[in-house]
């Protein structure tokens, strides 16, 4: 028998090359042209790995430039994994790379869409001499070769930080080798001073070290002032993914630059010439600025910008609708035709489907890796008989088992007492549930399976990881919570992985799908009133210790 054929595009995501499909966006409970519509907003969008951040922030980036004739609104995709820091370097080095990739950023979107983004070709001289003086050029007077030329600065000057490290790491190794031996797994400091030692061309020293210092941020944000005169655009959206990724000491540098563009107001103290919107993990994972932690500002969420959380609810009654929408529009986008049954045309049954959406917790590219694995699953198992094979529960099942081992549970995203602790969660839930479903054969109202915990908020910390990589959940940062509660009954409310208690049998296997579409949402409607409290100083790792 025969699988049935899925084009492997249908399986990308955002984060991979070439995956992103704009004509494949579903709307995740907000819309995306509520954020370019009327003034502008700063916005922070939150989610752990595979929540679709990238995806939000690239839509935001399409909307805006397929309707800039009617919005003007000049969107800056940043990918902060991108402008990476060298290692050990002086933070310095950082700016001038975060800042002089906005700069090159900002002028290749002009350069690339210049048939829909107009130059102001009257009444921008003061602008073009401001720029000028800015980045320490004289004599051009074109605009068109003005920006030609400060783009070749700045992507110069992002050349030689990859460049000139190695040069001096390599001209470090040799003078050591010589000098008294060297030791491979020794790291060589570049500092600043190193960098501009090295740069032989004036303008990329000037600009170089215009960018370096701390008023940098200040720099890019009167970058844009001048350039709103020239564009005469409404106003420009910075976008900044991965913000969370960088250092401690480079997110201080990033939450900086968002703080000084959410109180650079106009003359008119409504409007601004550049607004953000910046994606981030939760905050056991991004160093927000504060001046308790000795920083000389703070950053507060939902004070200095909007917020919004992405993962999707497993209760919420668009829960299904979302996944089955999500299918379709990458059905019909890589088979190029109008799909009518979009679970017949690929899966066995309605089961199949609902099973790889639910062990997916609210995460899309989870889902599409649950997919990925099905169907490799099922061509293993698939023969070249007539007979067309779609993706049942049970290559579901097995792909579940797959993605739970091998991604979930990553060896190099967890340590062992996170090991230690998400195992013993997972006993204390299955035993639990075991207990339940023996004691429900006498009652007329059965007790539903449930997965939620609470945690006291002094030992959150302990779970960063386990938050991180998805193996719990945290009740609080999903969206669409019509039966959400602030918190349990001693702590914050949590719940462990669709995936993982179906891995670790802490749900009825035979039970799951049960379980998930109903069993959770009784559990949610009673106030979680089942839900189990842990005591970490409780477990066995630590009382073994």
């Amino acid at each position: 028998m025969s699988a049935v054929s899925i084009n492997p595009n249908f399986f990308n995501h955002d984060a991979q090359a070439g995956g992103f499909f704009p004509v494949t966006h579903i709307n995740p409970g907000f819309d995306i042209d509520a954020f370019i519509s009327g003034p502008g907003k700063n916005m922070l969008v939150e989610g752990i790995r595979g929540t679709g951040k990238t995806h939000v922030l690239k839509m935001i980036s399409s909307r805006c430039i397929n309707s800039y004739p009617e919005r003007k609104i000049l969107p800056i995709y940043i990918s902060l994994a991108k402008v990476s820091e060298w290692q050990g370097s002086d933070i310095r080095l950082f700016r001038i790379q975060l800042y002089a990739s906005i700069v090159t950023s900002t002028l290749s979107i002009i350069e690339t869409e210049k048939a829909r983004i107009a130059v102001q070709r009257r009444e921008n001289g003061t602008a073009i001499e401001t720029i000028k003086r800015m980045f320490g050029l004289k004599g051009e007077n074109d605009i068109d070769e003005l920006m030609k030329r400060i783009k070749s600065l700045n992507d110069t000057l992002i050349g030689q930080l990859t460049y000139i490290p190695d040069k001096i790491l390599n001209k470090t190794k040799v003078e050591s080798q010589v000098k008294a031996g060297f030791s491979a797994g020794e790291k060589v400091q570049v500092t600043l001073e190193d960098f501009f030692a090295n740069l032989s061309e004036k303008e990329v020293q000037y600009v170089g070290k215009t960018l370096a210092y701390e008023n940098a941020a200040g720099f890019i944000i009167e970058f844009f002032r001048q350039l709103k005169q020239i564009l005469n655009y409404n106003y420009a959206i910075l976008l900044l993914d991965e913000c969370s990724e960088a250092t401690e000491e480079a997110q201080i540098e990033i939450f900086r630059l968002l703080k000084l563009i959410r109180g650079a107001f106009t003359s008119d103290m409504e409007t601004n010439y550049v607004y953000f919107f910046a994606s981030v993990y939760p905050p056991y994972a991004t160093k927000y600025p504060s001046k308790t932690k000795g920083v000389s500002f703070n950053f507060d969420p939902g004070q200095d910008a909007g917020f919004e959380y992405l993962q999707l609810d497993e209760l919420s009654d668009e829960y299904e609708a979302f996944f089955h929408e999500l299918t379709r529009k990458r059905l019909e986008y890589v088979f190029g035709r109008y799909v009518t049954d979009t679970i017949s045309e690929i899966f066995e049954n309605e089961k199949a489907f609902l099973l790889a959406a639910y062990c997916a917790n609210g995460i899309p590219r989870r889902y599409l890796e649950i997919l990925k694995q099905s169907y490799d699953n099922l061509c293993q198992r698939s023969g070249s008989e007539r007979e067309l094979k779609k993706i049942s529960q049970k290559d579901v099942e097995s792909a579940v088992q797959t993605i739970a081992a091998g991604q979930i549970l990553a060896q190099n995203k967890l340590d062992d007492d996170d090991f230690k602790i998400i195992e013993e969660i997972s006993k204390r839930i299955r035993t639990r549930n075991k207990k339940t479903e023996t004691e429900n054969k006498d009652k007329p109202e059965p007790i539903p399976a449930n997965v939620y915990f609470t945690i006291s908020r002094s030992q959150f910390s302990k779970l960063t990881n386990l938050l991180l990589q998805g193996c719990i959940h945290d009740k609080g940062r999903t969206r669409l919570r019509k039966y959400y509660k602030e918190e349990g009954a001693h702590g914050i409310l949590l719940m462990l992985d669709l995936s993982l208690s179906l891995y670790d049998g802490a749900v009825d296997k035979r039970r799951a799908l049960d379980i998930f579409k109903q069993d959770l949402k009784d559990n949610a409607k009673s106030g979680y009133l089942y839900c189990q409290d842990f005591d970490l100083n409780q477990f066995d790792y630590l009382k073994y210790k």
